[in-house]
C-alpha cells in the first residue's frame, strides 16, 4: 500500500473507532488489544477463527482451562477428573460454586447439551474433535438417539464422557472452543440472536457488555465467575482491525496495548524489542492439490509440484523466522518422530506423468486469499512453479469468504492454505485427511492411509506415534496436500502486562493477563 493511501486507511480507521468511543470510551483500567477482524459468530458449536477463540476463552469455560506457559490442562469449570483403567470413561467433577452470569449453576447437564448440540448441528464446522465420544458419528448421522451416546449426567456436579477407544489427547480437547458449555436457556429463548449483548450468558471470567460491528466488542469482568477475585482486567476491549499496519499504528500510538499477527515484515525491523514476541507455531502451511480432477489426479504430477518447491526461497517473502519444512505434521510434539521424506527430480516425475518439459501440462490456478502476505507467497510459488517445471500458473486472488467456499467445494486445482493444530497431538494434523474428514477438503481419498489414523485410535505410546508415522508417510507419499513451512505466531504487547506466555499454540488465557507496576 502507498504511504498516503496508508495515511488515509489509518485516518478513517481512527475516525470510526473515535465515534464508537464517543458513545461509551472504553472501561477504565481495562485492556484495548487488536486480534483481528469481527468475530463472524460467537457461538462455539460454528466458530472456527483463531479471533474468534480468543473472544470466548474469556467468555466461557471449559471443562478444563490451558496452562499459559505449558498449555497443560488445569482445573476449570470442573474441579477435578479420573479416568478408567482402560482410557475409555472420564469423570469430571464440576465446581459447586460454577454459576452462570444469571447466576444459574453450572451443571453436568449443560455441557451434556452443549454436546450434543455440536454433534447435532450441520453446521458445527469442527464436530470432529468430538469423534471420539462414544456414538458421536452415529448420532450425527441421526443413526442413534442422544441416550445412546458416551455422555451423563447421573448428578449436577458430575459429568461422565464414554469414548469409543481409548484417546490420549481427550483431556486438551475439553478446553477447546468446540467443547465449551452454552446457556440452553438462552439459546432456546433466542436462537441465533442468543449471542448478542443482553442475550449472552457467561459462565467464563468476562461476559459480553458491547459489540458494535466494525468497531469493537467490549467483554467485562463476571463477578458470578468463580474466580471472579483473580481475574485482574476489568474489562477487554477488541477493536476490529485487520491485521497489518493498521494494528501496529494502534498500538504505536497507544490505543491497543497489545496486537496479534503484525506485518511479517517488521519483525526485521523491530528485533530486539522487549515488546516483540514471535516464536514457532503447532501449524504447516501448505498448498491443497485437487485430487479429484485432472491434472492433479494423477500422484506423478502431485509429487512432481511438491519436488519442484524450494523452501528456502518461499519462507524468504515471509521473513518473520518460518521454518522450511517438508513434512505435514510440524515439529515440537512430545514422543512423535515423523518419517524423512523423499526427494525425487520433480522434472523426471513430471515427465513420467506424460508432460516433459511441462509441454502439454494445462493452465494451473492458484487459489489464494486477498491479502498481501498471501499475494507475495503465491507470487513466489507461481515463480518457483514455472521455472522448475515449464507450467503456466495463473495467479486466483479472491476474497476470504469466496476462498473458503471454493476449497470445501473442490473449485481450484491448487490452493494455498494452512493447518493450525487444535491439540499437542500429531493426530490434529493427519485425521484432516481421512476420506470422510470435512476438512480433507482435497478429493484425495486412500484406505490404507484411513486404516493406519483409525489404527492409532486403539493404540498407546511408542506403537501409536509409529503408525502415525506411517500414516504420515503415506501421505506424503499421495502427495494430496504439499507442505511449505511452519508458521510463527507474530505478537506485540505492553512490557507492563503480566500473564502472559509464549507457547507453541499461542494460546493465551485472559483471566490471569493483568497490568504489572
Amino acid at each position: 500500500m502507498r504511504p498516503a493511501a496508508l495515511l488515509c486507511a489509518i485516518l478513517a480507521l481512527l475516525a470510526a473507532l473515535s465515534v464508537a468511543w464517543s458513545v461509551k470510551p472504553p472501561p477504565e483500567g481495562g485492556l484495548t488489544v487488536a486480534f483481528g477482524e469481527d468475530p463472524r459468530t460467537l457461538d462455539p458449536a460454528h466458530a472456527t477463527l483463531v479471533l474468534e477463540g480468543r473472544v470466548l476463552a474469556a467468555l466461557l469455560e471449559g471443562l478444563t482451562v490451558p496452562d499459559p506457559a505449558t498449555l497443560e490442562p488445569r482445573p476449570g469449570a470442573a474441579e477435578s477428573w479420573s479416568v478408567s483403567e482402560d482410557g475409555r470413561t472420564w469423570t469430571f467433577r464440576l465446581r459447586a460454586d460454577g454459576r452462570w452470569s444469571d447466576g444459574r449453576p453450572v451443571t453436568a447437564e449443560d455441557f451434556r447439551w452443549s454436546w450434543l448440540r455440536v454433534m447435532g448441528s450441520p453446521e458445527a464446522a469442527n464436530w470432529e474433535l468430538l469423534k471420539p465420544v462414544r456414538g458421536a458419528e452415529e448420532y450425527r448421522a441421526k443413526k442413534t438417539s442422544a441416550d445412546a451416546v458416551g455422555l451423563r449426567a447421573p448428578d449436577d456436579r458430575t459429568f461422565v464422557v464414554e469414548l469409543a477407544q481409548p484417546t490420549p489427547y481427550f483431556l486438551s480437547l475439553t478446553s477447546l472452543m468446540t467443547c465449551l458449555p452454552v446457556p440452553r436457556p438462552a439459546v432456546e429463548a433466542h436462537g441465533r440472536l442468543w449471542t448478542r449483548p443482553g442475550h449472552f450468558v457467561s459462565n467464563g471470567p468476562f461476559v459480553l457488555d458491547e459489540w458494535t460491528p466494525g468497531a469493537r466488542l467490549v467483554a467485562v469482568r463476571n463477578p458470578k465467575y468463580h474466580g471472579a477475585v483473580s481475574v485482574a482486567l476489568p474489562a477487554i476491549t477488541f477493536l476490529s482491525v485487520p491485521p497489518g499496519p493498521a494494528q501496529f499504528n494502534l498500538y504505536e500510538g497507544g490505543i491497543a496495548r497489545w496486537v496479534a499477527d503484525p506485518p511479517p515484515d517488521l519483525v526485521r525491523d523491530l528485533a530486539g524489542r522487549a515488546d516483540l514476541h514471535a516464536a514457532p507455531r503447532l501449524g504447516v502451511s501448505f498448498v491443497r492439490a485437487a485430487a479429484d480432477h485432472a491434472p492433479f489426479d494423477r500422484n506423478a504430477v502431485r509429487r512432481a509440484f511438491d519436488a519442484a518447491v524450494d523452501r528456502a526461497r518461499v519462507v524468504k517473502t515471509k521473513g518473520a523466522g518460518e521454518l522450511p519444512w517438508r513434512r505435514f505434521v510440524p515439529p515440537g510434539l512430545p514422543g512423535y518422530r515423523g518419517p524423512e521424506p523423499a526427494a525425487p527430480d520433480a522434472r523426471l516425475l513430471l515427465e513420467r506423468a506424460g508432460y516433459p518439459g511441462g509441454r502439454g501440462f494445462p493452465r494451473t490456478r492458484l487459489l489464494y486469499p486477498a491479502q498481501k502476505e498471501f499475494a507475495v507467497l503465491a507470487q513466489a510459488l507461481q515463480g518457483i512453479w514455472q521455472e522448475s517445471l515449464g507450467v503456466t500458473v495463473i495467479l486466483d486472488r479472491v476474497d476470504r469468504r469466496e476462498w473458503a467456499r471454493r476449497r470445501r467445494a473442490l473449485d481450484y486445482e491448487l490452493c494455498l492454505s494452512s493447518w493450525i493444530g487444535d491439540y499437542q497431538d500429531p493426530n490434529t494434523f493427519l485425521e484432516i485427511f481421512v476420506s470422510d474428514s470435512a476438512n480433507n477438503q482435497t478429493g484425495w481419498a486412500d484406505a490404507e492411509y484411513d486404516t493406519l489414523v483409525r489404527r492409532a485410535t486403539g493404540e498407546r505410546g511408542e506403537t501409536r506415534m509409529a503408525t502415525l508415522a506411517a500414516a504420515e508417510a503415506r501421505l506424503l507419499a499421495e502427495g494430496p496436500a504439499i507442505p511449505l513451512y511452519v508458521p510463527v505466531t507474530i505478537e506485540i504487547w505492553d512490557p507492563r502486562l503480566r500473564g502472559i506466555s509464549e507457547n507453541l499454540m499461542g494460546i493465551h488465557p485472559l483471566a490471569g493477563v493483568g497490568w504489572g507496576r
